[in-house]
């Protein structure tokens, strides 16, 4: 038999702290001790964890270039410019590039969305694709969910004329690209203060940019995303997840609605099992049929 080479490292909670914790907030001895394991060890900080009790959202211009991107956005539907918004066919990436365009559209911008086939371009950006919406009269191109590893297809925006913003959330490489706006939680010389947002997270900080104030009817769809693409339900993830749940509960999109009922559950009673088993599995099933 061969001896294995790893080693539980089993950690042991403060047993005061589990005590003052459980008491505190009526919750098991159990539960009282993950929250103090994961640093959660006091009543207001596991109450906002578990409640939501005094979370708020971050202010989205403490996002590198957030200012820049939404001078250049609001010129474009100043200027009757078309913008071209440039999607991922995944359940986050669909949710993100719902998100900024309903939010472009409240702007009376003139925009629409390209997202590629995943078999026919693959994943990302691409010069075709990027040549083609310069054809097609485009002159501002905003990516959502991707566009982080785009070196070449910046330079190829450059090439032709078109503006490009990167809205992204996968992890940077040691060469970003040179575009006009890269909104990235992760990217160098971003003092924003939550790291893990989901593709939409970031789309949903552009969209309240824009909108000036936090545009509650998109956490429906934020919802779907963040909980889709498993990123960590603490922090604004949380709150996203947490409040987008409520939207969707009352979400009034047909969409979301049949598809809800497709997938045999009920809305009002939804949670993030339907949204984790039943409904992103559906829209992730889409970009994975071959035309």
């Amino acid at each position: 038999m061969l001896a294995s080479k790893m080693r539980w490292d089993v950690q042991t909670p403060d047993k005061e702290k589990v005590e003052q914790l459980a008491g505190r907030l009526g919750i098991t001895p159990l539960a009282a001790s993950l929250l103090v394991m994961r640093g959660y060890d006091t009543a207001d900080k596991a109450s906002s964890f578990l409640y939501g009790k005094d979370a708020v959202f971050h202010d989205p211009y403490l996002l590198k270039d957030m200012e820049k991107a939404v001078r250049r956005i609001k010129q474009a539907i100043l200027d009757q410019e078309k913008i071209m918004i440039y999607g991922d066919y995944d359940a986050d990436g669909v949710t993100s590039t719902t998100v900024l365009l309903q939010m472009l559209k409240k702007c009376s911008a003139q925009a629409d969305f390209y997202i590629p086939d995943r078999f026919k371009e693959g994943y990302g950006p691409n010069e075709a694709a990027f040549r083609g919406i310069k054809e097609s009269g485009y002159s501002l191109i905003i990516t959502v969910d991707t566009g982080i590893a785009a070196v070449h297809e910046a330079e190829v925006a450059k090439e032709l004329g078109v503006d490009l913003i990167i809205t992204d959330h996968h992890e940077p490489g040691p060469v970003l690209p040179d575009a006009y706006a890269i909104i990235h939680p992760k990217q160098p010389g971003c003092g924003y203060p939550f790291k893990e947002l989901a593709g939409v997270g970031v789309a949903f900080k552009l969209a309240h940019a824009l909108n000036g104030e936090l545009p509650e009817d998109l956490l429906d769809l934020c919802a779907i995303g963040t909980i889709a693409d498993l990123v960590p339900l603490h922090d604004e993830n949380r709150q996203i997840a947490k409040r987008g749940m409520e939207q969707f509960r009352k979400t009034k999109r047909p969409g979301l609605k049949a598809l809800t009922k497709i997938a045999g559950a009920e809305i009002h009673s939804a949670d993030e099992e339907t949204i984790g088993f039943q409904i992103a599995p559906r829209l992730n099933a889409v970009g994975r049929i071959e035309q």
